[in-house]
């Protein structure tokens, strides 16, 4: 993981894209603080196994929305 300033960015944009691209992760740092991080992309994988993870972490609580908008419009019509 490399740090560099945004000035340095500014003038080494391609040279940044070539280490990105070979996998290595960037941070841009602007006053001595971290302002962005600069990745390479996900593949397809990786990201369908990233949502897959994040589906199952949610825990439904109460009635399903379907079963609460019938129920609804149920006793508005009684």
């Amino acid at each position: 993981m490399s740090k560099i300033t945004v000035e340095e960015a500014s003038q080494n944009l391609q040279a940044i894209l070539e280490q990105v691209a070979k996998g290595e992760e960037v941070i841009l740092v602007q006053e001595g603080k971290p302002v962005a991080r600069i990745v390479p992309p996900l593949s397809n994988e990786q990201r369908l196994a990233e949502l897959k993870k994040f589906r199952d972490s949610i825990q439904v609580k109460g009635e399903p929305m379907s079963q609460t908008v019938i129920r609804l419009r149920q006793e508005e019509r009684y």
